[in-house]
């Protein structure tokens, strides 16, 4: 499963990786060092800094989407910070392999840094993940939710938001559907569709409706399980790869906008149970 879930480019010393000013380096858990980068956009000193964290697909690696990121910041106006898989780019020097774990270690390893180290705020981090980048995204903001015990609906201990781009409900109903995954349970990998239902923050998806790689049908289901999701965009006639990126980077523009008047209305209403306010922005 692993090998058919993660066909990482052809191994290389990427020196437009080496080179980028934002990157930097992170450690997993288990002692694994990933790259990552940090794009900063500058804007006025009083504007809400919002932080993009974004997971990438399965096909390409940080130093390939290093155009996307920087057009994305560009696009939104917000900081974007992406990190590499274990196993992807220049992590795969040390002979590690990919696989379901190493993506949920390293998109920890992302959250520490930003949240800790850096001191983010987590209820100014919107989670954006692409394709296969959906699994460790979902996994990650249904974590943070739930670690808050109680309180599992307050979303300043989690994301502000989560954008899905191409979601798969997991890697086995993706590629052989929906008997198949029950049949074949244990091998399967990234449980979106088990998982998305503890979403509680502001969720959107957007999704090509003649995507033959990761069906559009799968977006739509995850869509149906949100507990508070925003309009979805499904484009008509549009792949896997071949989304057309203005309207990919409007749709964030335009959802990131909404999680903007959130946290504005959290802000006024201090006191108030925050869930009360994502559950009264969701049914505006």
């Amino acid at each position: 499963v692993n090998a058919l879930a993660f066909p990482r480019p052809p191994r290389r010393d990427d020196g437009s990786l080496r080179s980028h000013t934002g990157v930097l380096w992170l450690e997993t858990d288990l002692g694994h060092t990933v790259p990552a980068v940090h794009v900063k956009r500058p804007r006025p000193q009083r504007a809400c800094r919002f932080l993009v964290l974004y997971s990438h697909g399965n096909a390409e690696d940080l130093g390939l989407h290093l155009p996307f990121i920087d057009a994305l910041a560009r696009a939104t106006g917000a900081d974007v910070f992406s990190y590499e898989y274990v196993g992807y780019s220049l992590s795969r020097f040390a002979n590690l392999s990919p696989d379901e774990d190493g993506c949920y270690r390293s998109i920890d390893a992302a959250w520490i840094y930003l949240t800790e180290t850096l001191n983010i705020p987590a209820n100014r981090i919107v989670v954006y993940g692409r394709s296969i980048g959906t699994g460790p995204s979902v996994d990650l903001v249904a974590r943070t939710a739930l670690k808050s015990g109680k309180a599992a609906a307050q979303p300043p201990r989690g994301a502000l938001g989560l954008l899905l781009q191409s979601p798969l409900e997991s890697a086995i109903r993706c590629a052989l559907g929906y008997g198949s995954s029950l049949s074949m349970y244990p091998l399967d990998i990234f449980k979106n569709y088990e998982k998305i239902e503890a979403v509680v923050c502001k969720a959107a998806i957007i999704h090509g409706t003649s995507d033959n790689v990761v069906p559009c049908k799968g977006g739509v289901a995850l869509h149906d399980a949100l507990q508070n999701p925003y309009e979805p965009c499904w484009l008509e006639g549009y792949g896997h790869n071949n989304m057309p990126y203005d309207r990919v980077f409007l749709y964030a523009r335009c959802f990131l906008g909404e999680l903007n008047k959130v946290r504005r209305n959290a802000e006024r209403e201090q006191g108030k149970p925050v869930v009360e306010l994502f559950q009264k922005a969701g049914s505006a």
